[in-house]
């Protein structure tokens, strides 16, 4: 022990040992080893409430012979319970009556003034002296083994009043251990919180990706290069009952399959190498939630690093996390016998607070898998919980962006004139907007510097890209090679963005813009909608599921997605919307409808809406630049459009000019029209004016 000290460098200004022979002796041994010139055998305090544990009766007997006349059950009652007493002697829970008081009274204040000091004890005042710090449960301690002569090194919290087990190199405290070991796995190897450039360096030796001449990290994700909705499950039990909106998106898994696919995973990484990652979502402090995301691939950590909150050093010494996500990408069930549709799955616990993920490399399954678990408890708190992008203005406005993934959540909102909150998750609190998320995963298809230049310029050291193609001979991304797919992602804090705010809240939103993709070409570039249109809309979700985002969809197929995101809710849209309305009407925020889609034509025909139109439109949302502006009503789609805006060409913002056969334009608005109407038949609770404010039939 004394070697060990040594070779970590530590100083020791006082030792404690107890009254008894062999941990004096122990001391002395081990002060020799540590440091016999400056540290001499008269500065061994000695204190009773060090002493072992009296065993009464029990004392000077041989164990065999205590078995002999008691029972090896009851023996080992008396050795190992934190309650039971032997026969006139002390149980554990004695001994940590007697260690509490030294520790505040004699350890603390020297600790308080800056004196490292060292314990020498026996094995039940040191298990005693463990619950005390809070490292250990008493109703767990009894099969918690004390190795001998195995230092272990405490960080003092004076703010708290606590002792933290922390290995100096590391960030594994012995709480942490303790976690992990409680939730069942084995590890060979545990990483904690690395450094993105030690997760970097041994993904590069395992070769999980490469980097490129920026410095960027590269992966493929292999089959799966888009998230898996089939495959996701949440655990059907007596909370999620009545609470979830079960149905093609929420489908129900049986507890004891899940059950039986945790126990798998547990012996699959038994004696294997893990990557943890501790942290938080949610910036606003009040509202944020702790997290823990284990995954067997370097760069999956990285991945979830630049995604979500990254702790203190003093929060992660304290973390305790709400809910974990164990990914174990090498990991596959058995359809036939685990219960799953295929050998991947998504598997939300909300009971257990635990989500479990296998079979697929895609990084986006983790922070989306989050998300619904957000999605599903906020409610109850009064926060809503969107699926939107976010940013502030220079005069302090916030605004929001609801879309599915491909609509310009993340475009639009990384604005070189706005400062960015968030690119995609957000919570809507009693006092303003916060970003679920620390990071940003922008797709990458067709990036341009010139159009999208913050995103642009965030690829580099740090960044994660994924599924992206590099030009072998420059190691440059080519952004315009969708061979492996076309959602091509990049990875990155949100600190990569200038002038992003950080903590990443705002007020309450003076605009929301809600993002479609029109694939059918007849929507309008942009709308100005009335409170009850804003409520249709926003139930409706209106929008063309684009290529790539989830697997197998090569074209865009026109899709209907209840808030904007309806694979993410597990509670029915009615509860969503109805916040949202309230906010809505509480603040004065104006809503509008904006098209990123295709105009004069259809998919295939049509060509998708420039996106530096689409900008101008923004900006003039954000500026009241629409305020003196003229509009016009579309029966079809009961929407209002702008007749005119400066720097926008006027055929653009009807879309029926943009076709050069209007009859067809015609049969595909009502096509669409009616689409809407039959979609909304599905909301039998929603009031006449709602319903009379989207289009007609």
């Amino acid at each position: 022990a004394g070697q060990e000290l040594k070779k970590i460098g530590v100083h020791i200004d006082i030792v404690y040992s107890s009254k008894l022979s062999r941990s004096i002796e122990t001391a002395k041994v081990a002060i020799k080893k540590f440091n016999s010139s400056k540290m001499i055998v008269n500065k061994i305090i000695r204190n009773e409430a060090l002493n072992e544990r009296d065993y009464g009766d029990l004392s000077g007997k041989y164990k065999d012979e205590l078995i002999k006349i008691y029972g090896e059950k009851k023996v080992l009652e008396w050795r190992r319970s934190f309650t039971t007493k032997p026969p006139g002697g002390e149980s554990l829970k004695d001994v940590l009556t007697r260690i509490r008081p030294f520790l505040l009274k004699k350890v603390f204040p020297l600790l308080k003034d800056g004196k490292n000091v060292l314990i020498v004890a026996h094995g039940n005042a040191l298990r005693a002296l463990r619950i005390a710090t809070g490292e250990y449960k008493a109703d767990n301690i009894s099969n918690i083994h004390i190795p001998p002569c195995v230092p272990v090194i405490y960080n003092y919290i004076e703010k708290e009043k606590k002792l933290l087990v922390k290995d100096p190199k590391t960030n594994i405290t012995s709480k942490f251990t303790y976690q992990i070991e409680e939730f069942g796995l084995k590890p060979s190897i545990i990483h904690r919180n690395l450094s993105v450039k030690k997760l970097i360096k041994i993904a590069l030796g395992r070769n999980e990706g490469i980097l490129t001449k920026s410095g960027a990290f590269s992966v493929t994700t292999g089959q799966y290069t888009g998230r898996s909705p089939e495959d996701r499950f949440i655990v059907d039990d007596n909370l999620t009952h009545k609470t979830v909106d079960w149905g093609k998106i929420n489908k129900p898994f049986p507890s004891k399959k899940f059950d039986q696919i945790f126990e798998k995973m547990k012996k699959f990484e038994k004696a294997k190498e893990l990557f943890v990652f501790d942290g938080f979502v949610g910036a606003e402090a009040k509202s944020r939630l702790p997290i823990r995301i284990i995954t067997d691939h370097a760069w999956q950590s990285l991945f979830v690093k630049n995604m979500f909150i990254k702790p203190t050093s003093e929060e992660l010494e304290y973390h305790e996390p709400k809910f974990t996500v164990l990914n174990i990408n090498d990991f596959e069930a058995r359809p036939e016998l685990d219960g799953t549709r295929t050998s991947t799955f998504i598997l939300i616990n909300f009971k257990r607070k635990v989500v479990l993920i296998g079979g697929t490399r895609y990084g986006g399954e983790n922070k989306k898998s989050i998300f619904g678990i957000l999605n599903y408890i906020l409610p109850d708190k009064n926060i809503m919980p969107m699926h939107c992008s976010a940013n502030l203005g220079l005069n302090g406005d916030t605004a929001l962006f609801f879309g599915l993934s491909g609509t310009g959540k993340t475009t639009l909102s990384a604005d070189p004139k706005r400062m960015l909150i968030g690119d995609d998750e957000h919570g809507w609190s009693k006092t303003g907007i916060f970003n679920f998320e620390g990071g940003c995963y922008a797709k990458t298809i067709n990036l341009n510097k010139k159009a999208e230049p913050q995103i642009w310029n965030a690829v580099r050291s740090g960044a994660l890209l994924e599924n992206v193609i590099l030009n072998p001979k420059t190691m440059n991304p080519d952004y315009d090679d969708g061979s492996l797919t076309e959602n091509t992602r990049v990875a990155y804090p949100l600190n990569f963005i200038p002038g992003a705010v950080i903590p990443s809240i705002g007020g309450h939103p003076k605009a929301i813009i809600f993002l479609t993709a029109d694939a059918m070409g007849v929507l309008p570039p942009i709308a100005k909608l009335t409170t009850d249109g804003a409520m249709y809309h926003f139930m409706s979700g209106y929008t063309s599921k684009i290529a790539g985002t989830e697997r197998g969809i090569i074209e865009p197929i026109a899709t209907f997605s209840s808030c904007f995101g309806s694979v993410f809710m597990p509670r029915p849209a009615e509860v969503y919307a109805k916040m949202l309305g309230e906010r809505i009407l509480e603040h004065d925020t104006k809503v509008y409808l904006v098209n990123t889609g295709w105009s004069g034509g259809p998919y295939g025909i049509g060509k998708r809406f420039k996106i530096d139109y689409t900008r101008k439109m923004v900006t003039a949302i954000l500026n009241d630049g629409l305020k003196n502006i003229k509009f016009e009503h579309n029966k079809i789609f009961n929407l209002d459009i702008p007749k005119s805006y400066p720097g926008i060409p006027s055929n653009i913002l009807d879309p029926r000019k943009t076709w050069k056969n209007k009859k067809n334009y015609d049969k595909s608005a009502k096509n669409l029209s009616k689409m809407f109407v039959e979609n909304f038949k599905k909301f039998k609770e929603v009031s006449q004016n709602i319903k009379k404010a989207g289009p007609k039939e």
